[in-house]
């Protein structure tokens, strides 16, 4: 009788153990799932990218609209998110093989939907900005194009839109675009006269216009006169992120829209009426 008492004890005890470890999984999964979106047992990695006031180093930290809008981020869904600056090359390249999660200020094509989930909180218009030198004479694309001697410069893997990606398309194929890897290297390029001319939405060029003290230097031209904008986005990699995961994202994004949180963050750095215009969607 007490060898099957002992038994039976043991079958009990093993039991209630697990229950207990079955609760416990319960508990953690439904703690991870507890928030707004899904944030998964691990942490979330996010990269930035150098673009003007969206993204800036300031004494060793970033700085800018799009780490206010990722620290809104996490207050709101209480996910652990990792972020650090990569080459936009890099960023693009990361996401696509599953070695990044998450990124900012996302332009969408048709090879980056393959790979990620792209959900809009604002939008952005490129201009041109000529040297001055070259200004004089250039009104529009068709100008610079007519003057061969004209390099454009561009930032590798950036979208422009696409009647300005048409026109660089051609002005590729004349090896006539030169590239760099970050906006700041493009700047200063423009600056030592190493391109004629670039493109760059304001929230971009009224940085490093007034930081490079060349606001006199440059005229600043709209060569795509019917572009209404480009809509930037947040972007989850499909390896991370279910669609049933990018919904809640979207949901999330949608309530920030509508409280008025992205206006409020953008009018931290730009004017109101381009904060507003960045906003609209």
């Amino acid at each position: 009788m007490g060898l099957v008492r002992n038994l039976s004890f043991g079958i009990i005890t093993m039991f209630r153990q697990i229950i207990f470890f079955t609760m416990f999984i319960g508990i953690f999964s439904t703690a991870c799932m507890a928030g707004p979106v899904n944030c998964g047992t691990k942490p979330i990695s996010l990269a930035f990218f150098d673009f003007g006031l969206f993204y800036f180093n300031e004494n060793g930290q970033g700085k800018g609209i799009s780490p206010a809008v990722v620290n809104e981020l996490s207050k709101r869904t209480s996910c652990e998110i990792t972020s650090f600056a990569l080459p936009r090359a890099r960023t693009w390249s990361d996401l696509a093989t599953g070695h990044l999660d998450m990124t900012v200020d996302g332009i969408v094509n048709k090879k980056r939907k393959s790979f990620g989930w792209f959900i809009p909180y604002n939008k952005i218009k490129n201009y041109a900005l000529v040297k001055s030198k070259s200004g004089t004479s250039v009104r529009s694309a068709n100008d610079f194009s007519n003057q061969h001697e004209l390099v454009f410069g561009v930032v590798r893997s950036f979208n422009h839109g696409e009647e300005l990606e048409r026109w660089l398309d051609q002005m590729r194929l004349e090896k006539r675009v030169e590239e760099s890897v970050n906006i700041g290297i493009l700047f200063n390029k423009l600056m030592l006269g190493r391109v004629d001319a670039i493109f760059a939405p304001p929230v971009v060029y009224r940085k490093f216009l007034n930081e490079l003290n060349m606001e006199n230097d440059v005229m600043i031209q709209d060569w795509a006169p019917s572009d209404k904008g480009i809509v930037a986005s947040l972007v989850l990699a499909k390896n991370r992120f279910s669609e049933a995961d990018a919904k809640d994202w979207e949901r999330l994004i949608m309530q920030m829209r509508d409280d008025g949180t992205f206006k409020q963050i953008f009018s931290s750095y730009l004017s109101e009426s381009d904060a507003n215009w960045m906003a609209d969607l």
